[in-house]
């Protein structure tokens, strides 16, 4: 990280318990040197929160969280203050920083992009990555890198790996995790296990099952939100002489995924990721290091309306692939005062959706993929390759000051390979019907784009425990296959679409006095072709235009700790403005925040959480499923060493049992007495973790 100052494992605005340091540990006496040393696991430890690297960027633990077992990673990370999610069910929810989401935040998986194949989302990748696997997870808000590949206005989640440790004569270590609870919450079995194989070689391995029920609200109504998910991997490594290097093989699967906020369901998402990574020192005159990586990810994705719910007239499926190669190689100098950084990386996604429709009775016909039954072509072959060139540099100026610059370039192609291929049941139509019925045109031709961003940051010490900053950014994201080549009558992509260009203000000041402490931010973001998802143009039709939009807030975190005694919390605000029309932007999140108090003695720690969000009346009216009333609920967390290297964790969700939903849900589309997807009324759970 960019932040000089030593990160502390202590309270900050992140989560409510962590475990910190789970990393084992060898005690050596120099007086019995001879001797041979007893191993001793280095006890866990449960605090009220994560070490944070300043006002935007903030580290959370991988184990020890105070959530719920089987929780979507993008419920987990609404514990980051300025960071939320939108909810279609329990399974595959939308992360949402400085509200912005989708493809305008980044999700890295050592060092690989994942790209759902769902044309509706129900697979963003924050469903797919495995947090278990997963040494270290960094939540940047903002645009604050350039070497994180292509657009990321919003921000970006970066999942680390990292080699085990193995002590002396150690050769294997892993942990274990288990837990279950009320109200859907289901079980959760899962854990990782190291060998070291001998001479720099290891190998790793990972495997997480997780089941949940359909939950109910604090009404008791009733929500589809059952899944069934497995997360597992395997990783061959080598480090040794300067050389790291490993190859990783993900595999995730999702099956019976219910989704109340949408018109179909998900019967399965299949993952797969094959990923190449390492390094090489060099430290050859201004080079040290060289580091890459090359990946692929596949993904098959199916969604219909008949296999998890009761079908209707017409029986629809849309199975659907998304499937990314890239790759990375940067090489890392250093010369004089400076660190930097250059590099190229590349990635091209492919992307195809068809919808096949037909009565009751043709069901097996559409399960086959009958071509006599397609309807549309949802996702015309569309093909987005990406390749950038990118410098970045961080200089100390001073004692006190440090400069980070920035510039990337990026060339975009996107072409669309059945874009003039008419389905069966269209009629004679192709997907260049609709883009020359809304926009004249037709994706006969691939699309090119030449993008420049850059960044500049500057921090500065005004006392060893007071840090200001402020940072002016660009960065440009290119559309998606959705926004560039949508083919159906009711929704139609731009092959015309221009990329949305950020232009980024950010102040901010951290304050760490060691037994309390303080994060401000407030960001400015001016977007020249601000890709709007219109749904009042045309009526009936969902089309994509540019406008010009502003993105503003404020984040405010602090905490204060004093012989086991913890308070903090945080409060962020965001607004959006639709500039072109004087009208506020959809999906933006209201005031909103949380205070927790924890208190804990040698191996137990118990705490209470008040979550609250403000109404959000600041809507669009097309777009938003409509104003949302505030909220308020409480959470009651707490753990128990039962060993130095085992913790007992429980708690309950939302004790007074409210009946409230996220402002960024989606519409319920199976109860018509509620507006949106409403969150999980009272829930209790237990976990047990342990490392060995």
């Amino acid at each position: 990280m960019f932040f000089s100052f030593a990160t502390r494992v202590s309270v900050s605005a992140l989560l409510t318990c962590s475990i910190s340091g789970l990393a084992l540990a060898q005690t050596h006496d120099p007086a019995n040197a001879d001797e041979e040393a007893p191993l001793v696991l280095a006890p866990i430890t449960v605090n009220g929160g994560a070490p944070q690297d300043g006002p935007m960027t903030s580290i959370l633990p991988t184990s020890g969280m105070s959530t719920p077992p089987a929780s979507d990673a993008a419920e987990v990370l609404r514990s980051v203050p300025g960071v939320t999610s939108g909810r279609m069910g329990g399974h595959g929810l939308e992360l949402v920083i400085r509200g912005q989401q989708q493809n305008q935040l980044n999700i890295i998986d050592a060092g690989s992009f994942t790209y759902g194949a769902c044309p509706n989302r129900m697979d963003p990748p924050t469903s797919t990555a495995s947090l278990n696997r997963a040494d270290t997870i960094i939540v940047e808000k903002g645009y604050s890198s350039v070497t994180n590949g292509p657009g990321g206005s919003g921000g970006a989640v970066i999942l680390e790996r990292e080699a085990p440790e193995f002590e002396n004569d150690k050769r294997i270590e892993g942990t274990l995790s288990a837990g279950t609870g009320t109200n859907g919450t289901g079980t959760e079995l899962g854990g990782t296990l190291s060998v070291d194989l001998g001479k720099g070689f290891y190998i790793e391995g990972g495997l997480d099952h997780a089941t949940a029920g359909n939950y109910t609200d604090g009404s008791g109504r009733t929500v589809r939100s059952a899944f069934d998910q497995t997360n597992a991997g395997l990783t061959f490594g080598y480090v040794g002489g300067g050389i790291d290097l490993a190859f990783d093989v993900d595999y995730s699967l999702a099956e019976d995924v219910l989704f109340p906020g949408a018109g179909m369901d998900s019967p399965l998402d299949e993952t797969f990721v094959y990923r190449l990574r390492g390094g090489v020192d060099v430290n050859a005159g201004i080079l040290n290091r060289i580091e890459g990586n090359i990946y692929f990810s596949t993904v098959d994705h199916v969604m219909d309306n008949y296999s998890l719910r009761p079908v209707g007239a017409m029986a629809m499926v849309t199975p659907s692939t998304s499937d990314t190669t890239g790759g990375k190689l940067e090489a890392q100098l250093s010369f004089g005062a400076t660190e930097a950084k250059l590099g190229v990386d590349y990635q091209s996604n492919n992307r195809f959706a068809a919808m096949y429709a037909g009565m009751p009775g043709m069901i097996p016909q559409l399960d086959a993929s009958d071509p006599t039954r397609m309807r549309f072509l949802m996702w015309p072959d569309v093909t987005i390759e990406q390749t950038g060139l990118y410098f970045e540099s961080e200089t100390e100026l001073t004692d006190r000051a440090r400069l980070k610059l920035g510039a990337r370039y990026d060339h975009v192609r996107a072409d669309a390979g059945a874009a003039n291929v008419s389905p069966a049941l269209d009629g004679g139509r192709t997907p260049n019907t609709y883009y020359m019925a809304q926009y004249g045109t037709t994706f006969n031709s691939a699309r090119t784009e030449d993008n420049f961003g850059g960044l500049i940051r500057l921090e500065y010490d005004l006392t060893p425990d007071t840090t200001l900053f402020a940072g002016l950014s660009r960065s440009v994201r290119t559309a998606d296959a959705t926004e560039r080549a949508m083919g159906r009558s009711t929704w139609v992509g731009n092959p015309d679409i221009d990329p949305e260009k950020h232009h980024q203000l950010d102040l901010g000041v951290q304050i760490d006095k060691g037994n309390w402490y303080l994060n401000a931010s407030a960001y400015a973001d001016w977007v020249d072709d601000y890709i709007l998802r219109d749904q009042f143009s045309v009526p009936g039709v969902i089309t994509y235009r540019n406008v010009s939009a502003r993105l503003s807030g404020v984040e405010l975190a602090a905490g204060w700790e004093r012989n086991g005694l913890e308070i903090w919390g945080d409060v962020t605000y965001t607004h959006g403005e639709n500039e072109t029309y004087n009208a506020p932007l959809a999906q933006i999140p209201p005031l909103q925040g949380q205070v927790s108090i924890a208190y804990g003695q040698d191996g137990w720690r118990a705490g209470a959480r008040v979550n609250w969000a403000d109404d959000q009346d600041r809507i669009d009216l097309f777009r938003d499923p409509g104003a949302t009333p505030g909220y308020t609920t409480l959470d009651l967390f707490g753990s128990y060493e039962l060993h130095e290297n085992t913790v007992l964790l429980a708690g309950m969700n939302n004790v007074t049992d409210e009946t409230y939903a996220n402002h960024l849900s989606r519409s319920n589309l199976f109860d018509a007495s509620v507006t949106q997807v409403n969150e999980p009324g009272r829930t209790f759970y237990i976990k047990l973790e342990s490392k060995f």
